[in-house]
Order: structure tokens, then sequence, then C-alpha cells
């Protein structure tokens, strides 16, 4: 896992996001035609509405240009969106090492020591922690100090028995659900219990096991078949817990008093990673660089960055032992067994041409009748252009640069590389799906495809933060090529023999047809029709593939409408106004986008700037392709970073 702090998720402030509170309050009454925004604090399992296929159209004047009818609503649980938090680990140095007699001279007392403890979780906005050493005096002083905002498990009161290792959270965050201690080895092999604790967020519902644990050193002989066996019985209890609870990731902190050995114990058994690097790959498992032996290490369904050894000499007054702690991320939850996603974009795609033509797209009406769908999602507010949507799609970002956007589209010309427009890297899908080790696809009719190529290259790429380096190329499968046909060809051959995780495909024959004759002519109908084909051949492609078949997300949607000869298209509602089509495991037939989404707020015709409410974006799709694969948001997404956006049945949902 990575080592630096480059991408942090928007830095953790999804965590207190607003947007989150609002969508899981969504209550039964909320009325999906309206378009209202619910606010208010909930349950975690708080009911949402799925669009029933056999409901009445709206009369609203607002939305007559929908592409489904505004439907009734069904109660059903929400699903659980992205949590993010920040764990840490902290040897506090016990007390007895202090007082009188003990072998640190001169140091403050335990007790005194315990308030810059304190001092130094909060200054970190440390959410979660592991303490070792964590004496009884120290423990008491702890809790008068954060009286109910901190809650420590097994801490001063401690039925279980004696232990100096505690777990430690913000009630406001976290709330307790389930506690244990585990018999680990300790010097000369005598067992001290260590804590374990099973955390539910209170803003998402997302439940996180913790287990802490202080390994002995060899300052009483040699320890290491005791180290070892401590170890052994952690990977045990991580596959153990893993097994009875398959939606709650496990994370494990302490002072383990070994380096190499440790990792290349646990990871490999428990299939688990470090906040601090490292990774094992077949045979070979290579641990992190640093050489600490305090660690935080969690099962793959938890991703960490930003990891930090916080020292200075604040600390050094307080321990002998730095700070360590990282930002994570729990991607939101999905229905199993849907391991790839393939999506087909569609620049020049307009919403009234896909409801005039209605069920002579064979293919388009079948993806309405068997899955989700608008006609009413929306583009970037700032650029309509084919352009500004692809990178959007991508990246999951709005356009203009100085409000965290790609920048694409915001001035007339081109740049070479997205990277460029914006003024810093900007990650896209395809970052954390092939730093993840999965395969990757792009394949474009258009020529200005090229910047995304360009963009996710070997030589603009990014780094791979994550275990084995896939390198900086982030397609596995990249070309433009002359036209539609040849698109789908080429796709179709390439998935045969090497399918990938992440495929997108973009199709230009109604954007040129648009351009050439005009978006009303018959040339520009046929070559919709054309597109509804060649997304019937893809869909064909994909039940071919065994692989695929049954385990893939198909996304069809318009990534920009139609597009004026002169002047700027943005606030024309034929440019801004997309369709967007998703069938796949887990998604209702028939179901209305805004329908599964009642907090996004259905727009009619009007184009929707940023504040307030929002409505379906181009851009949401990014951190669905993210969830779907079960990755994290994507760095520096600014279009649904907490995974909200709902096209699943959340009763097919673990977790939900």
């Amino acid at each position: 896992m990575p080592a630096s702090t480059t991408t942090s998720w928007n830095s953790r402030l999804m965590l207190r996001v607003g947007a989150i509170s609002a969508a899981l309050a969504v209550a039964a009454t909320v009325a999906v035609a309206s378009g209202s925004d619910p606010v208010g604090p909930a349950a975690p399992a708080a009911a949402t509405t799925v669009a029933s296929p056999t409901a009445t159209p709206t009369t609203s004047s607002t939305s007559t240009t929908t592409a489904a009818p505004r439907q009734a609503a069904l109660t059903v649980p929400q699903t659980t969106p992205a949590t993010f938090f920040r764990p840490a680990t902290f040897n506090v140095l016990g007390a007895d090492h202090t007082a009188p007699g003990g072998n640190r001279k001169g140091w403050d007392s335990g007790v005194v020591r315990i308030e810059r403890v304190v001092q130094i979780i909060q200054q970190n906005s440390v959410d979660v922690v592991g303490f070792q050493e964590f004496q009884p005096p120290q423990a008491l002083r702890f809790q008068e100090l954060t009286g109910t905002s901190w809650q420590t498990y097994p801490g001063a009161n401690n039925a279980a028995g004696p232990s100096v290792n505690s777990i430690a959270w913000r009630t406001d965050v976290w709330q307790l659900l389930e506690s244990r201690t585990l018999p680990i080895p300790y010097f000369d092999g005598v067992p001290s219990r260590m804590p374990a604790v099973l955390l539910q967020n209170i803003e998402t519902g997302r439940r996180v096991w913790f287990f802490n644990t202080h390994n002995p050193a060899d300052v009483r002989g040699p320890a290491q078949q005791w180290r070892d066996a401590g170890f052994a019985m952690e990977a045990a209890l991580a596959n153990e817990l893993r097994t009875t609870y398959p939606d709650a990731p496990f994370i494990s902190f302490g002072d383990k008093n070994d380096r190499a050995r440790y990792y290349c114990s646990v990871a490999p058994v428990a299939d688990m990673w470090s906040a601090s690097g490292g990774y094992v790959d077949g045979g070979t498992c290579s641990a992190p660089t640093g050489g600490a032996i305090d660690w935080i290490m969690g099962t793959k369904n938890v991703f960490f960055n930003g990891y930090t050894r916080y020292w200075n000499d604040f600390v050094a007054q307080t321990s002998d032992h730095p700070l360590y702690y990282a930002n994570a991320v729990v991607p939101a939850s999905r229905p199993a067994g849907v391991d790839h996603v393939v999506v087909v974009a569609v620049p020049g795609l307009t919403s009234t041409v896909v409801r005039k033509m209605g069920t002579q797209l064979s293919e388009l009406d079948r993806m309405v009748q068997g899955g989700a769908s608008t006609r009413n999602a929306r583009t970037a507010a700032e650029s309509t252009s084919p352009d500004a949507g692809i990178v959007s799609l991508l990246t999951g970002r709005r356009v203009f640069p100085k409000r965290g956007g790609h920048g694409v589209g915001s001035k007339p010309t081109l740049p070479r590389t997205v990277h460029d427009s914006a003024g810093q890297y900007v990650s896209s899908v395809f970052d954390l799906a092939h730093n993840m080790s999965r395969r990757t696809s792009f394949v474009s009719s258009r020529p200005q495809s090229k910047l995304v190529r360009e963009s996710w290259n070997k030589k603009s790429g990014g780094k791979d933060p994550y275990g084995v380096d896939d390198g900086t190329a982030k397609f596995d499968q990249v070309k433009t090529l002359r036209d539609d046909a040849a698109v789908v060809g080429w796709w179709k051959g390439k998935m045969s023999s090497s399918p990938a995780a992440l495929s997108v495909v973009e199709l230009s024959g109604a954007e040129r047809a648009g351009t050439a004759s005009g978006w009303t002519s018959d040339t520009y109908e046929k070559a919709v029709k054309k597109v509804s084909r060649r997304v019937a051949a893809i869909r064909r492609g994909i039940q071919r593939q065994p692989e695929m078949n049954g385990t893939t997300l198909l996304v069809v949607t318009g990534t920009s409408g139609a597009q004026k000869t002169k002047g700027s298209s943005r606030t024309w509602v034929e440019s801004y106004r997309v369709p967007m089509f998703i069938t796949g495991p887990g998604v209702p037939a028939g179901a209305d986008l805004y329908g599964l989404n009642p907090s996004r707020a259905y727009p009619g015709k009007a184009q929707v700037g940023y504040s307030g409410p929002q409505p379906i974006r181009l851009g949401d799709l990014a951190n669905l392709v993210d969830r779907t694969l079960g990755l994290p948001p994507v760095p520096g997404s600014t279009h649904d970073p907490e995974q909200l956006f709902q096209v699943f049945d959340p009763l097919s949902v673990p977790g939900s």
C-alpha cells in the first residue's frame, strides 16, 4: 500500500460531507416526481425508493421529456456508501516505565503524558486508535479527559481481565456492536488479553473489525517463538471474521516488535496488506521498507493511503514510539459476483432522438425494459462538449480547474493531456483498476480520443502505489480506429482472448452524422439506430465470453448531446440533456434511475448548476464503475465521491 499522501480521497473530507447524511435520510414518503432533496439525520438502514415499472407518468410540465415514466415508490433498504476514516496505532509507553523505580528516569508520569496523547490524536484527526502499554492510570486519565466523546475497550473497566492494550474510538463516528479479547502469548509465553471490537460507522452503517496487539520484544530473552504464535493467531482471527462477517473489513493495529517477519507471516495467510506498503505476489513476499515495528494492517476490502509517521519533540516527550496513522476508505457495498464493467460512451446521443425513436432502438429499448435508465441525465454544467463529457465520465470531475475540475472544455483548444489542463495529476477509473492489477481497455472511433490515450499512457500516467508495481501506463489495451464497426470488432476480438475488468468503448457515429447532416435529419436517426445495433453486438460479445457472461455491468450513456455549429451549446437543452442505460447483475428491471436515487433532484428541462440538489450526472459513472469493481472512489473526484449513486436493487447487495 502507498506510503505517500499524494492521493487522499479528498483528504478524508468526504467523511464529513453532508451529502452522506442527506442521502441516508431519504424516507419512504419522498415524492420522487418532485425532485426534492430530503435532509436530516437517519439510521444507516433508512428507506429509499425503487422504481415500479407499472407506475403512471407524472403530470409535471417539467418532466414531459423524460425517457421513462415517473414512478411510484417501493420502500427498500439503502446500500452502504463509501466510508472514510483515519485509523492509528500508538504505543504510549506504560506508566510503570516512568513511575518511581521505572527505567525512564526524568520522564513525566504516565498520567501527565496521557494528556499529551489526547492532544496528539485530536490534532491528527484520528477516529480510531490501537493503544499499547495503555496501563490503568493512563486509561482512567484518558477517560476523565475525553468524557463521552471517546470510548475504549477494554479501557479502565475491563470485565474480561487485566489488559494494558486497548482500542479507542470517537463516539460521534463509531458505535460499538461487539467486543472480545484473544489470549496472545506475551513475555515467556504467558497469555495477555488483546482486544478486538466490531464498530459501526454512524454516518454510513459500515461495520469494521479492529484488533490490537502488543507482541513481546526480546528484552527478557528470545521471544520469537511467542511472536510467531501470536502472528498465527492474528491471521487465523482475520480469516475467521472474514468468513463470519463478509461485509466487515478487518484492521489490525499494534506494536508487533517485528518487521518483515511479521508482515510475511500475516499478509499471505490472511490476504492482508499494510498501510505502509509491501506486497505479496504468488510465492514472493516483499515487506514494506522503513523498518517500523508498529503496524496498521487490513484486509483488502479496505484501502489505505496517506500513511504517516508522526514524530516531533512533543511526541518524544510523550512516548518512545511515534504515532502512525493512515487514511482509510471502504468502498460502497455492491452485489457479489460483478467483476467486469463495460461502458459504451456515445457522444452526440440526444435524449430527444431516444424518446422519438423509442422501440425502433431495439437494443436500447431492451436495456430500458431489462435495467435502470433515464433520458434526463446531465453533462458537466460548464461544457457540454464530447471532450469534456468523456473526461468527466472517466474522472468523476466537473470542468473548471479552480473548482477541482479536469479543465478539458474550459478552453477552445484541447490540451496534450488532462493533467496539463487541470494543473495537476488527474486520476481516472483506469488508474485504480490498473493499479490493482485489473485488465483495462479503451477503444474509440473519435480522433480526439488521443487526449485520453496520452493522459494515461506510460509517459503521463501516475505511479502505482498498490502492491505489485503495474506501471504508469493505465491501459492494457488501447486503440483509436476509423469507425464504430472497426471499434466493436476490435473490442470483441480482445475480449474473446483477454477479457478486461474495465472496458470503455467510445462510438462516434451519431456525433459525426449529427454534425454533418443535422440533429433532426434521417441520416442522424439512421446513425443512432446503428449505435443501438453496435450495443447489441457488444452485449452478445459479453454473453459469448464465459468469464464476462453474468458478471458484467453494461453502461450505455450519451457523453454529449447535440452541438451547435456556431456559438456555445452550454445552455441548449438538446446539448446538456443525455440518456443513460444500465443493465447487469443486481440492476432491477424496468427501473427509473431517479426512482432509485430519490435524493437526486429531477431537473426537467433545466440546466442545473452545482449548488443545491443535484441531478444525475455523467460524472457519477466514474465512481459507479469503481464501486462495481470493489474499488474506492476516484481520487480527486467531485461527482459522487461517497459512491451513493444507486443502480442496484439494495436487497441484492450484502450489508445493506
